[in-house]
């Protein structure tokens, strides 16, 4: 006998009335998914539990684990499911028979041992909540030797199947090729590629990936510049050339195309290799802090919208589901974004715009300087972000995280920095315009667009792509030590201002790629 799906649906909802209740425990675990005070999740009964019938005919609601596996991913570098300390699906975590988290403590902090929950969604796993993807908060680490690729194909350089052997002898046999294309073997993570080369004098090259030989990424920009555009310059001489990649994802295609029109010697290129050597994100070159520090777990987490805070909205703190900040006997947002009063002269040392960043910044030594009264008197300056070869008008080395905080225009008002990254400046500059306090590939959590680019996408990477300069003047992207460091480089995108429509972020006073000195 066939049975309508609206009276099965009815015998199952009339079979449910009738099941015993199964104690705080589960009371707490349906209130968290379905009274909506995380978020609307959207979810359904039949999402999670699937009906069944037992031999004496009673119905038994069996939790579906491929539901929880959505949001609480086990995959990624954090098991967000079966984790001793933080897996959702582990029994270990769920409430106490009496109804209390062990997870989060009555004033909603993270229990000691508990400090890495959110990761189990927020790594570079698959988590979805509600179709949106949970951002990778956790980062990359990969780590592997050089390797050679799987494949040279179809290239403009004769010989370039010489630059797969392990030969550092035998390279192209052609001085007027454009484009080499290395197949990796499959999609492959890449941070790192490497050219032996014995060049003449310097060449320029593009470098881009793609997974179907059809959409190319450019995933090298370089610190060159020809035809007014960023290059991969590499010098004359024999040796090895390595480049640390700008876009950090999956590719099986690696193309190099050649700029420079002139031709070159033969056997100039002679080997080309890649690896996976990178390790960022919170934990690594993070705050580090339990998430708690700086987000109010209480507040409303899911709903929908891959980027809740919008300017015009003026939602920053619930947006970003920060925690207001206890500064002189007042509660007051985290941050001030949109900035909005006076940002100019000495407001930004005795407003409270940047509270949450001062929880544990020394104000004074981060904004200090030889015009400063009192604490903000600071000379030598202790903040690193200064240029020891720009002097103002009296001598003096300026403090260019203050210089920055006080803006342009009337009362430094004007609207430089694109706060909600939808392309339109709309605040004057604040912390968060350059730095990703959840780490980031380049030093001291200098923004590079992974967590400001479109879900899913690379599209705002890499930003202002700080690099540093070693002691010898010479730029190393994989130098993170700032007491090592002699200064730095941003990124140069196009003649010019800076402006978002090229680096992603704000307009600037200055080109693209300003450098900077300082003793460290």
């Amino acid at each position: 006998m066939k049975i309508s799906p609206l009276l099965s649906r009815a015998a199952f909802f009339l079979a449910t009335l009738a099941l015993p209740q199964t104690g705080q425990t589960s009371n707490i675990i349906h209130l968290t998914h379905f009274s909506g005070i995380k978020g609307n999740m959207g979810l359904l009964c039949t999402d999670c539990h699937k009906p069944t019938f037992a031999d004496d005919a009673a119905v038994k609601l069996l939790l579906d684990r491929t539901t929880c596996e959505k949001c609480h991913s086990p995959d990624g570098a954090f098991d967000g499911m079966d984790d001793p300390d933080i897996g959702a699906w582990n029994p270990a975590n769920w409430p106490t028979s009496t109804g209390e988290s062990k997870i989060f403590d009555a004033d909603g902090h993270l229990r000691s041992g508990k400090e890495k929950w959110c990761l189990g969604c927020h790594d570079d796993g698959t988590s979805v909540a509600r179709g949106v993807p949970a951002p990778n908060i956790a980062g990359q680490s990969m780590s592997g030797d050089w390797q050679s690729p799987a494949a040279v194909l179809d290239s403009g350089f004769a010989g370039a199947e010489n630059l797969a052997d392990d030969d550092l002898e035998t390279g192209t046999t052609d001085s007027w090729g454009k484009e080499l294309l290395f197949d990796l073997g499959s999609s492959t993570e890449v941070s790192h590629i490497r050219l032996y080369t014995g060049f003449d004098s310097v060449y320029n090259w593009k470098v881009y990936g793609s997974n179907d030989l059809e959409n190319w990424t450019r995933i090298f920009y370089g610190q060159g510049i020809m035809f007014a555009e960023p290059v991969w310059s590499i010098p004359a001489g024999e040796g090895w050339q390595e480049a640390r990649l700008d876009v950090f994802d999956r590719f099986q295609y690696i193309k190099l195309v050649k700029i420079s029109p002139y031709p070159m010697s033969l056997n100039a290129i002679r080997e080309f290799q890649f690896k996976q050597d990178l390790q960022y994100g919170y934990l690594t070159t993070g705050h580090k802090f339990s998430c708690d520090h700086c987000h109010d777990t209480a507040s409303i987490h899911i709903d929908g919208v891959s980027q809740s805070y919008r300017s015009q909205l003026n939602n920053y703190t619930e947006g970003y589901r920060l925690a207001n900040v206890s500064m002189d006997s007042q509660i007051i947002p985290a941050l001030e974004i949109p900035r909005t009063g006076c940002n100019s002269g000495e407001y930004p040392r005795t407003d409270n715009d940047f509270a949450l960043c001062f929880t544990c910044h020394d104000k004074q030594i981060l904004l200090g300087d030889v015009y400063g009264a009192g604490g903000f008197l600071q000379y030598p300056l202790q903040t690193f972000f200064r240029n020891d070869d720009h002097l103002d008008s009296h001598g003096y080395v300026s403090n260019e995280h203050l210089r920055h905080l006080r803006g342009r225009g009337y009362c430094g008002n004007a609207n430089d920095w694109d706060s909600d990254w939808d392309g339109l400046p709309d605040s004057p500059q604040s912390c968060p315009a350059c730095h990703n306090v959840h780490g980031s590939p380049n030093p001291v959590m200098t923004r590079h667009g992974e967590l400001a680019s479109t879900p899913g996408t690379t599209d705002k990477v890499p930003m202002i792509n700080l690099q540093y300069s070693n002691a010898d003047g010479v730029i190393d992207p994989n130098l993170k030590n700032t007491g090592e460091s002699i200064g730095g480089r941003l990124q140069f995108f196009a003649p010019g201002s800076g402006t978002p429509e090229k680096n992603n972020t704000c307009n600037m006073c200055h080109g693209d790629q300003i450098i900077y000195y300082r003793t460290p």
